[in-house]
């Protein structure tokens, strides 16, 4: 997935975007309530780029990082959901116990999506490749 913004804060590697188009934007039929324009995103610059604030970027974000994302934070807790449900079912507890023993599934499949995040490429912030000029003709009032 790739974004394109504005530098607005630079400390070190770490700089802030403000997004101002995003790649399906031009055939996109919901532009005038459009979530995406305007959101600022964190991301990291390669080493030794020179970048300063106003810089049009590209920020890039591998489908690997988001196929990660989709796992720990919704397969994972689902299917812990399940087996807490079904193992406290299994057990021939009531269904208040096994409602219960889901949810602490699903919270435990949420608490490891946070420590992995933490501790694993899924933590990794978007990348910041440089971009060329903005395409006016992209772009309404945003610039």
């Amino acid at each position: 997935m790739k974004e394109r913004g504005i530098a607005t804060k630079i400390e070190g590697r770490i700089v802030s975007v403000r997004i101002v188009v995003s790649e399906g934007c031009a055939s996109c039929q919901s532009k005038d309530g459009c979530a995406s324009e305007g959101r600022e995103i964190v991301a990291i610059a390669p080493e030794g780029m020179p970048l300063a604030v106003g810089d049009i970027v590209d920020i890039f974000v591998p489908e690997s990082a988001m196929a990660a994302g989709l796992l720990w934070l919704v397969v994972i807790p689902v299917a812990l959901f399940l087996a807490g449900y079904l193992g406290m079912g299994a057990t021939g507890a009531g269904e208040g116990l096994q409602a219960l023993g889901g949810i602490a599934g699903f919270a435990l499949g949420l608490l490891a999506a946070v420590f992995v995040a933490r501790k694993s490429a899924m933590g990794r912030r978007p990348e910041i490749l440089p971009s060329g000029s903005l395409d006016l003709d992209d772009c309404q009032d945003c610039c």
